[in-house]
């Protein structure tokens, strides 16, 4: 690993990652602003969930919402923080080498006395320094809104929770690092990744519709996904979060192998 490229790309993406991180405050903020009111109404809102499709309820991940944990498992960790933070992995991410090249700077970077590997190796993981900040933000966001509403979190819980968030941005991250390693262009990289994790996540709904399509689950990253498990439980399943990881290292590791070896001309 190049320590001049790590800092440089700390550099790059700082007010990026500054920017989502208020994003995710202010959606937090929010969200939690309302759980007076959904517990005031926990009743009502359980009917009402209980007249929504089963695929809605799965594809969401709504359960439990009279506690505070699963309300915000469902209102944020569930859905909304993966659509948000993906979006700022995959731009990161897809721009690696793929942007370099649409930028015109490819020989520039390369010019650097450093084997590709390591400068590569670098944007890694300024990103995953980066994914683990905004996961951090997050759990401490959440415990901050449950001790001003007065309910109780365990800090094994919230630690949990951070590690399921942070092993899914792992596995995204290192699918679209190898996509922008084939790539020439940053868009292709950055769309495949966004229609492969798109596709992932339908297949995981299918994958709870029927016994027919449970086999999909084992396509799906999704499936190994489950945050609001880990707060309300107080731990990650460690398969769950080895097989997000190990998928994330073992793609960002053929994505160093494939710009060794490419030739990085347009």
């Amino acid at each position: 690993m190049s320590l001049s490229q790590l800092r440089r790309s700390l550099l790059d993406q700082r007010w990026t990652l500054l920017w989502f991180g208020l994003g995710i405050t202010a959606y937090t903020l929010l969200i939690a602003a309302f759980w007076p009111t959904a517990k005031n109404n926990a009743a009502l809102f359980s009917s009402y969930i209980s007249q929504l499709p089963e695929a809605f309820v799965k594809a969401f991940g709504i359960a439990d919402i009279a506690h505070f944990e699963g309300f915000i498992g469902a209102e944020e960790l569930n859905f909304m923080w993966p659509l948000i933070v993906l979006v700022f992995v995959i731009m990161a991410a897809s721009s690696f080498v793929a942007g370099e090249i649409d930028r015109g700077t490819i020989e520039l970077w390369l010019s650097v006395p450093v084997p590709r590997w390591r400068l590569l190796s670098a944007k890694q993981i300024a990103l995953v320094i980066g994914i683990v900040v905004l996961a951090a933000v997050t759990v401490a966001l959440i415990a901050v809104a449950a001790r001003l509403a007065n309910e109780s979190l365990s800090t094994s819980g919230l630690v949990a929770t951070g590690a399921v968030l942070s092993a899914l941005c792992i596995a995204v991250a290192g699918y679209t690092s190898l996509f922008s390693s084939l790539f020439s262009s940053r868009g292709a990289a950055a769309g495949l990744a966004a229609g492969v994790t798109i596709g992932s996540y339908l297949l995981g709904i299918l994958s709870g519709i029927s016994r027919d399509f449970d086999w999909l689950r084992y396509l799906s990253i999704t499936s190994a996904f489950h945050p609001q498990q880990a707060l309300l439980g107080g731990a990650a399943d460690a398969a769950e979060v080895s097989a997000l990881v190990a998928l994330g290292v073992v793609t960002a590791l053929l994505s160093l192998a494939v710009f060794q070896r490419r030739d990085a001309n347009p």
